[in-house]
């Protein structure tokens, strides 16, 4: 071992100390002001729950998480034992603050060579404090951070292992070196036992104990060329035929081209020719800036002038240029290979061909294998050219243990043939540093072993064991590779796209990157480019700067990125197949999966507040010193940047005043009578009600089943026996259950037989519901709806023997919404609500509607309208309530109060709410009540279309035809590209004005 060749960057640093401390500090109380009072939806009920019971919670069980989760839920720190485990993500996010600051500072350190230089170390710590913030306060993270979630504790190890990866750069071949890579080793393994995608740092950070010390900055440039590639050839292999546009393979060696260039920071003039007709190849890309800047910035659509200039082939032209200068580059090289000019001729013909290699592998046979193939010859190319650049018993080491993201089979046939290479070759090659590699394995050994918590656990039969993965070998390998969503592995569904391109990495609803990453910094809209152009230039700089730091920098945010949208390859609803209904639209926003990318792009960008002043401050070295120094305090300004996701993301973030999901969950089990048995149909609906019956002690006699997992065989044998459900099935008629199709287009699923099964056992003993969420094809019973055998309690319906339509227990109801009922932060301004809110909120406003429909029908429509007023209260924004309330005034004739009770609604849709109210009076058969409201709609909302033709039918049905050509007209000089419009309006032109009812109208 050697010693420590910079001890310097390892030297205690009190100003960076107390500047760390800040950061955490800042952070965790920004955390605690925001955490959510109880639990929030989604997983997060499921979570609180198992920590608290020690339970096996959803595949792959985050064994670690749950054991942390209970160590926080005993410790005194807050009354509410969720507040308690919500804190765990608290601090585990503040200590990820602090570690990526103490990762970004020795980053800036390797910049400079004068690091005791004052203005260099002001660099170096606000760039460190702003990615800290940056990162802390972008929207996802922070979200992530003030609920019981994973990820708050994943973000935690990949800083971690970020900075003992740099600890270990700087002591390299060293004893403290040796330790570094081992825990990095071991807490990449036990992080798994977190979430498996933290595990995407280690073989990124691994490298700098796989490459050599000597390796130079044309080796790290191959290295990360390579994982470019591999991830354009899962783009391209799993794309449709004409799905990937030309510039893509192009646009890419481009990047890398110019990261080259400016790394050896020499351009000649054959370089200049190479950039040029790499140019003129992306014309069309260009163009689709132009494009996509005057859609952003001037709002203005060009698309019809970018196609006419698509027509001429230029980008096609300049590949074919470029194609032919690399095959000249070729003979070039063959030439002068051994003279001084070699090298460069053999760099350009390289980045020339490689755009025409890229675009030939877009016609090679799609799929998983062709993949598997390419890889192998690239991996051997890689190996021959880095031959004298690697640690081979390193890399077996880290690759065997890297076998962990293929599955628990190929991890364990890994580490068996792994450890008997590196043994083999170990001894045979006398290279001592097989120790070193064994003990890689070793440690990634002991750090997966948390998972065994998961059999042992689940032996003693929580109350929450999902899967029952203690019922044999088979099912916990099956447990821990997900095989509950699937039998298909998650690499190889990568090669079959669920979404289009533009969808999974652009601005789509739930799902596209662009979407999620455009909402993280505070910098909305146009303005998102300041974020953007920072984390760029910052990454730029730490690449030119130190290649051998920036580079995997750039790999590790590609990996967290562009690889995240590859593996998880999330559905649009675009592509959906009948024979596989899971490629629906996506549920929810998928935006947690890309916390790491938006992460690490945030200490991005405070590399690039970094280089922004290290740059004005290079630029006034020749400028007097008072300017000097002016010029660099001003640059310290950007310290305040952080202040712009803090304010823009505090109230989407803010979970203080939301206790939507405790209360939902304990209104459901309030309805319920006792010893219920109650189906519910999804996370929201069942989750939340876990964590009240576990946590907090509430109606843990009602019977909570859930659809969605009534449809395997272990849920069923739990709820027979641990819930005691009456379900007279054995294990092995449970075992035999499959789904079959009773009718074309209509299967009768497993959880469908067990619906019918509970409701023919159980006999009428105990008292069956049904949460409102339970979709209508749920609601069977022998091939028929139950619908007319469902009577409305509160918010679940109750199973009844009458039958009869809509039926609903007034009393009861009446009773539950305006007594007993919990309606805190439902209403409130002051607390967010995302989509999922707004779908509870609209489970609440249908029992109001409910209510108020049961008066009117009966006729009392006073008193039907009282229930919409003390909905508003409850729900003010409420849509469904005011368009029902709008109804309601209309049918009791109170024209005169309409237009005052829409003007004064809440909700953001009173276009719909005219609309509406204007065509309830034509159905009616209020003819001039309908005109004039129409008219008022139109008025008020002159390019609201579905307005405008009903006010034109209107006016021809009834021959206002003087109206008419005034309303039409209007509207074709505004909409010149309505010809439906155009040609009504020649119709019209010629009647005569004495056939108009409102005759002298013109």
């Amino acid at each position: 071992m050697t010693k420590n060749p910079d001890f310097r960057l390892n030297k205690f640093d009190r100003a960076n100390a107390a500047i760390g401390a800040a950061v955490f500090i800042i952070s965790f109380v920004v955390y605690n002001l925001t955490k959510a009072p109880t639990f929030s939806f989604w997983d997060c009920g499921e979570f609180v729950a198992c920590a608290y019971i020690l339970g096996i919670p959803h595949p792959p069980g985050s064994p670690l998480y749950v054991i942390l989760g209970r160590i926080f839920s005993v410790l005194p720190i807050a009354a509410d034992i969720a507040v308690r485990i919500n804190l765990l993500s608290v601090v585990a996010s503040a200590a990820g603050a602090l570690f990526g600051y103490l990762a970004t500072v020795r980053i800036i350190r390797f910049w400079f060579n004068d690091k005791d230089n004052f203005q260099k170390r002001i660099i170096t710590y606000i760039g460190g404090f702003t990615a800290a913030l940056f990162m802390a306060f972008s929207n996802t993270n922070w979200g992530n951070s003030v609920e019981a979630e994973v990820y708050a504790i994943a973000i935690l190890i990949m800083m971690v292992i970020l900075w003992l990866a740099l600890r270990y750069f700087e002591s390299k071949e060293t004893a403290m070196g040796s330790r570094n890579m081992l825990l990095m080793v071991y807490l990449g393994l036990l992080g798994v036992g977190i979430h498996l995608t933290l595990y995407v740092v280690v073989p990124v950070f691994a490298l700098y104990f796989i490459m050599k010390r000597e390796a130079g900055a044309r080796e790290w440039g191959i290295v990360a060329a390579f994982f470019v590639l591999e991830l354009y050839m899962i783009f391209a292999l799993s794309s449709r035929p004409n799905e990937i546009p030309l510039y893509i393979p192009i646009l890419l060696p481009f990047i890398v081209y110019a990261f080259h260039l400016a790394i050896v920071q020499k351009i000649t003039r054959f370089a200049f020719i190479t950039m040029g007709l790499f140019l003129i190849s992306l014309y069309p890309f260009f163009l689709e800036i132009v494009n996509a800047f005057s859609l952003n910035i001037l709002r203005k659509d060009l698309s019809s002038t970018i196609d006419s200039l698509n027509k001429v082939p230029l980008g096609w032209i300049g590949l074919a240029g470029l194609t032919g200068w690399g095959l000249f580059s070729l003979f070039k090289y063959q030439q002068l290979r051994k003279e001084s000019a070699g090298p460069e001729w053999l760099m350009l013909l390289v980045y020339s061909l490689i755009p025409a290699v890229l675009l030939i592998i877009g016609f090679i046979p799609k799929g998983y294998f062709s993949f598997l193939f390419l890889s192998v010859i690239i991996i051997a190319v890689l190996g021959v050219l880095l031959r004298n650049q690697i640690n081979w018993l390193n890399l077996i080491a880290v690759g065997a243990v890297s076998m962990i993201v293929f599955g628990f089979w190929q991890f364990l046939y890994g580490l068996i043939f792994g450890g008997i290479a590196i043994l083999f070759l170990g001894l045979y090659l006398k290279d001592k540093s097989w120790k070193t590699a064994i003990s890689i394995i070793i440690v990634a050994v002991i750090g997966f072993s948390i998972h065994a918590f998961i059999p042992i656990r689940s032996a003693q039969n929580p109350s929450i064991d999902e899967n029952k993965p203690s019922s044999s070998f088979g099912a916990f390998v099956g447990y821990l590779e997900r095989k509950q969503y699937g039998s298909q592995s998650m690499v190889e569904r990568m090669f079959v796209r669920r979404g289009t391109w533009e969808h999974q990495f652009g601005d789509y609803q739930r799902m596209g990157f662009w979407r999620f990453f455009g909402e993280q910094y505070g910098f909305k809209g146009p303005r998102f480019f300041i974020a953007l152009i920072l984390g760029l230039f910052g990454i730029w700089e730490a690449i030119r700067r130190k290649p051998d730091i920036g580079l995997p920098l750039i790999v590790l945010i590609l990996l967290c990125s562009v690889g995240i949208v590859l593996y998880m390859n999330f559905a649009d609803g675009t592509r959906m197949d009948q024979s596989k209904p899971h490629d629906y639209l996506e549920v929810r926003n998928r935006d947690y999966f890309f916390t790491p990318a938006f992460a690490f792009f945030g200490l991005a960008i405070g590399l690039g507040i970094a280089a922004v002043m290290e740059f004005i401050r290079e630029s006034m070295k020749n400028l007097k010193p008072v300017l000097q120094k002016s010029a660099f305090t001003a640059s310290c300004l950007l310290v305040l940047l952080p202040l712009s996701p803090l304010k823009a993301n505090y109230f989407i973030n803010d979970r203080s005043k939301n206790y939507m999901p405790y209360d939902y969950a304990n209104n459901y089990l309030r309805t319920c009578d006792k010893d219920a048995i109650l189906f519910t149909n999804g996370d929201n609906d069942t989750f939340p009600l876990w964590a009240i019956q576990e946590v907090y002690g509430v109606r843990k006699d009602v019977r909570v089943v859930n659809l969605s997992l009534a449809g395997t065989q272990w849920y069923i044998k739990q709820a027979r026996d641990g819930m005691k459900v009456p379900i007279e099935w054995n294990d092995e008629q449970i075992d035999n259950l499959r789904s079959y199709w009773i009718k074309e287009g209509e299967a009768f699923r497993i959880q469908d037989q067990v619906v019918e099964h509970v409701i023919t056992a159980n006999k009428w003993r105990y008292p069956i519901y049904m949460t409102v969420t339970v979709p209508g094809e749920s609601k069977k019973y022998k091939g028929r709806s139950l619908e007319e055998n469902l009577s409305l309690e509160g918010m679940v319906h109750k199973l009844v023997q009458t039958k009869g339509k809509s039926q609903i227990n007034f009393e009861k109801t009446k009773r539950l919404f305006l007594e007993d009922y919990d309606y805190r932060g439902l209403g409130e301004s002051t607390v967010y609500k995302d989509e999922n809110a707004d779908r509870i909120a609209g489970n609440y406003a249908t029992g109001y509607l409910m209510l108020a429909d049961s008066l009117r029908r009966a006729g009392n429509y006073e008193s039907a309208f009282d229930f919409v007023k003390r909905g508003l209260q409850i729900l003010p924004d409420s849509y469904d309530i005011y368009a029902y309330g709008s109804q309601l005034l209309a049918a009791m004739g109170r024209i005169d109060t309409m237009n005052a009770y829409i003007q004064n609604a809440s909700t953001e849709d009173k276009w719909k709410l005219y609309f509406n109210w204007g065509i309830s009076a034509k159905v009616a058969g209020r003819m001039d009540d309908a005109v004039k409201v129409l008219e008022l709609t139109h008025q008020l909302y002159p390019e609201y279309a579905d307005a405008y033709r009903a006010l034109v039918g209107l006016y021809y049905q009834n021959r206002y035809y003087g109206k008419l050509r005034q309303t039409v007209l209007k509207w074709v000089e505004d909409h010149p590209e309505d010809r439906e419009s155009q040609q009504l309006l020649r119709e019209i032109k010629n009647v005569a004005p004495s056939l108009d009812t409102l005759e002298g109208i013109e």
